[in-house]
């Protein structure tokens, strides 16, 4: 029986979603990746087999909902983009993002153009090859117990590229639209970038004030979250579609204001990540069943072109940003590798191409075909990159606590400089409250406990290093911040200045992990190698580098079951 017209919408939508997950749960059983699974079963309904749509065009018909359920993961990718979280490690991760994304957009695009794509076509695939699987990655690097500064910086990367790939998509697809309806003849290329433009200021601007309101309706109104912010989306998208603006841009800065805030904007921004695993279910499935086997020769030589190009453009990017931020090279040799997966939001973009009327019917079948055939590859090969990268830069097993990781990189300020001793605490204070989203009341009282705490006895522990420390109602364990001083701080009358600064806030019943804490520094601090990295560090990464490297193992050691349950509950 074959099912068409406009009125059984709801009907494709729940058949794609119904196979997509039976085509998943029996790709488990044989041990393969999910998404083949998928994909497989959109193939099995589609035209290619069962053909249960008939002459339907099934993209086209769930358009409304890809909408959503891509508005919905901009959020997301953009929910990823916290300044509290990327501040120091933003110069290292910006540079290679862009250099990665810039040589794998142009290089595609040259690849693309060389083998015969028309220029609008081809930015859209240069833009699509940006996109990296935020899925792929955090599962291997769970799956490896890794993190560390590699890990990281990887992850890091892995969410900037979907900002760059939505971004970069949505000016590369109006582009094409215009080529395809004879518009952009009409309205000439200055005309149309100052359009494309003022679309992105316009989607800013949309994407601020949907933020403004979910947080003054969550807070005063006492709006569910998971509802609330499912609506905004829903209003987003659909007043972006109204005003001509795109709505992917709109969307992904309504996740990064929401996410950069307030405190719990984090939480308001990942409020639909259960939604994520159906989404890629819908994605998978209804590409599988726009799938035309005809045009699987004409797009094998574009998916073998799309790939080369986009893994030289990925390794050989990363590898001129890593340069440029002068990574060390266990990293900067093995991040252009990582970046290797590509499934997520590619297959989205994918199914939105699809359901475009303007865009000749063969060409997206060659594209949609070719993307597949791209994914597919990337999905089966490139976790294999990542796993390699992975352990080569000497982070997995070791995602377990130590006793000092609340020093983490955002936490740690170098260059710091201050002319008193109590200039510094306050500067201390003051990057803690930044860094912890410390309310203005919890900031003054910290700085109290912090200055009282110093008058009553000096907690200059020697070799240039103090530990000045107080305590704060709010938290649940130890936290604090480190700075290193080039010049030096003045803290005792004729004393040696001091270098090296840890601030450590206690909140009530932690008083013993606060002794050991103080412990462990000052034993870290009297071994020479230790001290003398330290003070020789000249960014926070160098730091953490120390913290976390073999030399600090002994001090900054890793806590057993027991001890980690009592320091972090």
């Amino acid at each position: 029986m074959v099912f068409e017209g406009e009125q059984n919408a709801l009907f494709f939508l729940s058949a794609v979603l119904i196979a997509g997950m039976l085509g998943g749960w029996l790709a488990r059983l044989v041990r393969l990746p999910q998404e083949l699974g998928y994909m497989a079963a959109g193939l099995l309904i589609g035209p290619a087999a069962l053909n249960l749509f008939g002459e339907v065009n099934i993209a086209a018909s769930l358009k409304p909902v890809t909408e959503v359920a891509l508005g919905v993961l901009a959020v997301s990718a953009g929910s990823h983009l916290c300044y509290r979280r990327l501040h120091n490690a933003l110069g290292r991760v910006g540079a290679v993002a862009l250099g990665e994304s810039a040589a794998c957009m142009a290089l595609v695009t040259l690849a693309a153009r060389w083998v015969g794509v028309d220029w609008p076509t081809a930015l859209v695939l240069g833009a699509i090859s940006v996109a990296t699987s935020p899925a792929t990655t955090i599962t291997l690097v769970r799956e490896m117990r890794a993190r560390g500064l590699f890990v990281k910086t990887l992850l890091s990367v892995v969410a900037v590229d979907i900002l760059l790939c939505m971004l970069v998509f949505a000016l590369a697809y109006r582009l094409m639209d215009y080529a395809y309806t004879g518009e952009g003849h009409r309205l000439g290329p200055l005309w149309i970038v100052l359009r494309a433009g003022a679309q992105v200021l316009l989607s800013l601007a949309l994407g601020l004030v949907m933020g403004r309101a979910t947080g003054y309706l969550i807070h005063r109104a006492r709006f569910h979250r998971f509802s609330l912010v499912l609506v905004m989306v829903l209003f987003t998208v659909g007043i972006s579609d109204f005003l001509g603006v795109n709505f992917l841009l709109s969307c992904m800065f309504y996740g990064v204001f929401l996410t950069n805030a307030s405190e719990s904007g984090s939480r308001h921004a990942e409020a639909l990540e259960p939604l994520e695993p159906l989404l890629y279910v819908g994605f998978f499935t209804a590409a599988g069943a726009s799938l035309h086997l005809d045009a699987v020769a004409e797009a094998g030589i574009l998916c073998v072109v799309f790939l080369v190009a986009r893994f030289a453009g990925k390794y050989l990017g990363a590898l001129a940003g890593g340069w440029v931020a002068r990574m060390p090279a266990r990293m900067n040799h093995q991040i252009g590798l990582a970046l290797a997966p590509q499934t997520g939001i590619a297959i989205g973009l994918v199914v939105l191409l699809e359901a475009n009327p303007n865009i000749p019917a063969h060409t997206v079948s060659v594209i949609g075909t070719m993307l597949l055939g791209a994914i597919t590859v990337n999905e089966l090969l490139g976790p294999l990159f990542t796993w390699h990268a992975i352990r080569r830069s000497g982070e997995a097993g070791r995602d377990r606590r130590r006793i000092m990781d609340f020093l983490q990189e955002e936490h740690i300020a170098v260059p710091f400089e201050a002319d008193t001793r109590d200039g510094a605490l306050r500067s201390l204070v003051e990057r803690y409250a930044f860094t912890h989203h410390l309310s203005a009341a919890d900031r003054a009282a910290l700085e109290e406990s912090v200055l009282r705490r110093e008058a009553e006895s000096s907690t200059n522990i020697g070799r240039g290093v103090a530990v000045p420390h107080g305590t704060l109602k709010r938290g649940r364990r130890v936290s604090g911040v480190l700075a290193v001083s080039r010049n030096g701080v003045p803290f005792d009358d004729g004393g040696e200045p001091v270098r090296v600064l840890v601030l450590l806030v206690t909140p009530p019943g932690m008083a013993d992990r606060h002794l050991e804490v103080m412990s462990s520094l000052a034993r870290m601090v009297s071994d020479n190698t230790m001290h003398d990295r330290l003070l020789s560090a000249l960014s926070p990464y160098d730091v953490a580098e120390a913290l976390q490297s073999q030399e600090a193992r002994p001090y900054n050691y890793f806590l057993d079951d027991r001890d980690e349950e009592a320091a972090f509950p």
